[in-house]
């Protein structure tokens, strides 16, 4: 099913959303641009356009739109939260981490404030400790993202493993100029 499938009392925003569920980007992409030229100022277009064209792998014109929506407003929140899930995706982890930890900052006190912010915070580190290593500090902010991740989503599923996770990582705390590399086996 397409996004021209739907009655089009639904509109272009709930077609596009169908789109993104249905990984349809290019759809989407189309969709959200025709949504910007109706209203250019909207950061929640900017935002949706980013993630369409992250869905598509054009990391790039990603960044290009989201650097537009960080020159209109460079406090709005989900701006940070399109770049850190932009990082994710290229395995930039320290880039990854900063922005969601900005998203974290600048949205806490919003009642819409997206609690898994904490758990990819946390998982930027946890995938760099696989690859690359982590110094004291870098674990020490990971395990305080997935405690915090822990405290707010109490009923998520994956909670019994974060559990061993960090039980398991809290005897492999690296000390000094240490590095932790662990692949978790």
């Amino acid at each position: 099913m397409y996004a021209q499938d739907f009655d089009e009392s639904i509109g272009p925003q709930a077609q596009a959303a169908a789109a993104m569920r249905s990984k349809r980007y290019r759809e989407a992409e189309d969709l959200y641009r025709q949504l910007l030229q109706k209203n250019p100022e909207s950061m929640t277009y900017k935002h949706l356009l980013s993630h369409s064209l992250l869905g598509q792998v054009r990391f790039h014109e990603s960044d290009s739109v989201l650097r537009v929506a960080y020159q209109q407003d460079s406090l709005h929140p989900g701006t940070y939260w399109y770049w850190g899930l932009l990082a994710e995706r290229q395995n930039q982890y320290v880039r990854a981490y900063v922005f969601f930890r900005k998203y974290i900052d600048r949205s806490k006190r919003f009642s819409e404030f997206n609690q898994s912010a904490w758990l990819h915070a946390g998982s930027s580190y946890r995938r760099k400790m696989h690859q690359e290593g982590i110094h004291a500090l870098e674990w020490a902010d990971m395990i305080y993202c997935y405690e915090n991740y822990l405290q707010s989503q109490p009923a998520d599923p994956m909670i019994p493993a974060l559990k061993d996770f960090l039980d398991s990582a809290r005897t492999k705390q690296p000390q000094g100029n240490e590095k932790l590399v662990w692949d978790e086996q």
